[in-house]
């Protein structure tokens, strides 16, 4: 089976639920963290970043942001970012690497805009599919701020708690 194909199989298999947990360092210091699950197409996810968290809860079309007092209030628009796994789905080119005999490893390119960069020049991805179904996907970039390190492990989770609107969302904020 073809590199890519691998890699499309293996998110399939994740697509109708998942969690994951994403991290971005910039310089050697966490950035960004991101904890999030994702069944039928909605998605919760907790990020948090200088200090602070916020919560996102995704029912298409709506969204909606956790207040620190427990409330949530509607947001005019979706959350963006979409299925993390679509990003994913179509490289540039691939190619199988050696890895643990129970992983199998990917090198990737993609066009930075796939993964929500800025800037003209391929981002490779090293991708590793675990026996258990997990795949974690890792990348190292320059930026201005120093270089970025972006590692997300995706696990699979079919049997969560489905995903649904909060029970009272009073206003909507932009």
């Amino acid at each position: 089976m073809a590199p890519a194909d691998r890699l499309a199989a293996a998110l399939q298999v994740l697509a109708p639920g998942y969690t994951y947990e994403s991290t971005v360092a910039v310089g050697g210091k966490l950035a960004t963290r991101a904890d999030g699950r994702w069944i039928g197409g909605a998605a919760e996810i907790v990020v948090e970043s200088g200090g602070a968290s916020i919560t996102y809860r995704t029912v298409p079309p709506r969204s909606w942001a956790q207040e620190q007092d427990g409330s949530w209030v509607e947001l005019e628009g979706q959350v963006p970012g979409g299925d993390p796994l679509d990003r994913l789905l179509n490289p540039r080119a691939a190619e199988v690497e050696r890895g643990a005999t129970d992983t199998i490893s990917i090198r990737a390119t993609y066009a930075p805009a796939a993964l929500g960069l800025a800037g003209s020049d391929p981002v490779t991805v090293t991708l590793a599919i675990a026996a258990d179904g997990s795949v974690s996907a890792r990348y190292v970039v320059d930026t201005k701020a120093g270089t970025a390190t972006s590692t997300t492990v995706f696990y699979p989770a079919l049997s969560q708690a489905p995903i649904v609107a909060p029970s009272a969302a009073p206003s909507a904020r932009p």
